[in-house]
């Protein structure tokens, strides 16, 4: 059977004012398969953007194609796009945690967090607490920042088939609040498995991989906050355990 790829490109070269951008990039996507792209900071929101107008606008590209119905609606791209965001988000909590958490209790610098005048546990939940914060906080200003010039520009220049209303927005909002919170929940179960390995690696790959497992689950619930909902109470259940079981090893951690 032969491949049918969706994208292809070879030796595709990109340069704005002289300065290139792009050099040399040859890469292949077949149909029915998902191809990320990693890049460096400040690139996440403009690529999510980008992102999302290419899928609003994938119907009209082909609308003899059944299998797009799922782009068709505001609903499945918000549910897209935030769960794309999740993962990102995910990700970038379990480097904050491997950076302010993990490597700060290992070998001679945790002898001075424990000299603090201050319980171990309350010194490793503010730590903890500022990481989950953080990493919700962004997530909502990014995806706020995102979907406001998205759905600005469709009610200027209407590319989704879909037609915009007041509970569609809501249910942005809402959905958002839910990814991000989750984003958050699977940071700290990346943490509590790098930390009992002490070793900042496992924490980003188990993020990684926490993050596409639920991306593929929560795929199929994508227009449902219910499905959302559940996983985050399943997700923040499992979280707060491995917050308490933190604290112990923390408490039990002699220097």
């Amino acid at each position: 059977m032969q491949t049918e790829f969706v994208v292809q490109t070879k030796n595709l070269c990109k340069a704005f004012a002289g300065k290139e951008v792009i050099h040399d990039c040859t890469m292949s996507v077949e149909r029915g398969t998902i191809y990320g792209f990693l890049g460096k900071n400040g690139a996440g929101g403009a690529l999510m953007l980008g992102l999302l107008y290419l899928l609003a606008a994938i119907p009209r590209l082909d609308p003899s194609e059944t299998d797009l119905e799922m782009f068709m609606s505001y609903r499945s791209l918000i549910g897209l796009t935030n769960i794309m965001l999740m993962v990102i988000f995910t990700i970038l909590s379990a480097v904050m945690s491997s950076k302010f958490i993990i490597e700060e209790y290992a070998g001679k610098r945790a002898i001075l967090l424990f000299s603090y005048p201050v319980s171990r546990q309350k010194v490793l939940s503010a730590k903890m607490c500022m990481v989950f914060l953080y990493t919700v906080i962004a997530m909502c200003l990014c995806g706020t920042v995102i979907f406001g010039i998205f759905f600005g520009t469709e009610s200027l220049f209407h590319i989704c088939s879909d037609t915009l209303t007041l509970p569609t927005i809501l249910y942005c909002s809402l959905s958002l609040i839910s990814y991000s919170l989750l984003a958050g929940v699977w940071g700290i179960i990346a943490l509590w498995i790098g930390f009992s390995k002490q070793s900042v690696a496992v924490t980003i790959v188990a993020a990684v991989i926490i993050s596409i497992v639920m991306c593929q689950i929560m795929a199929m619930t994508l227009n449902d906050l219910v499905g959302a909902a559940l996983f985050l109470v399943i997700g923040s259940v499992a979280a707060v355990s491995a917050w308490a079981n933190l604290k112990r090893i923390i408490a039990n951690i002699e220097v």
